[in-house]
């Protein structure tokens, strides 16, 4: 009699196991990107999201923002180390107020060589919870956060053209 209630459950085990792997399948890599599209200063719109496979580096900044105008030419120096099949950067203009013109024209005089996406609502900056500008955060090929840095000085460089090559090597899941 024992055996007979054994069997039942054993039974009843593979039963619901092969059940599972029918019809409960893994979800795949859950990534940390924003999930809605942000504006760009010319008028469509870019998702992270597209960006799945590469490493993103994301640059928030503002045109008000004097230590983010001195970030600039450091990012634009990793920017121009590494390849543009692995990485790709976006600026995320956080001013609620200035109009799109002004915010062209300051990127233009910082020489600001990536394209910039505008988060007048701050939804993007609330929801990576940025604390202050200049701030950089970095995405490996999975969307996942692997770096977050506020501040930025020439200085800084080779320790993230260094980081590069590691996240850049990095696959996905």
């Amino acid at each position: 009699m024992m055996t007979q209630a054994f069997l039942n459950l054993r039974s009843s085990f593979y039963l619901i196991f092969i059940l599972s792997l029918l019809f409960c399948k893994p979800e795949g890599p859950v990534s940390d990107f924003y999930p809605e599209p942000l504006p760009t200063l010319a008028g469509g719109k870019e998702s992270l999201e597209s960006f799945q496979g590469k490493v993103v580096v994301l640059d928030f900044w503002a045109t008000w923002c004097e230590p983010c105008a001195k970030a600039v030419p450091t990012i634009n120096q990793w920017k121009a180390s590494v390849s543009t099949t692995d990485f790709v950067f976006r600026g995320i203009n956080t001013d609620t107020t200035e109009p799109i013109e002004k915010i062209k024209k300051d990127r233009e005089r910082l020489k600001m060589n990536y394209p910039t996406l505008l988060d007048k609502d701050w939804k993007m900056t609330d929801f990576y919870q940025v604390e202050g500008i200049p701030c950089l955060l970095v995405f490996d090929r999975s969307g996942k956060i692997v770096y977050r840095q506020y501040g930025l000085a020439s200085s800084d460089l080779s320790g993230l053209v260094i980081r590069s090559h590691v996240w850049a090597a990095s696959e996905l899941p």
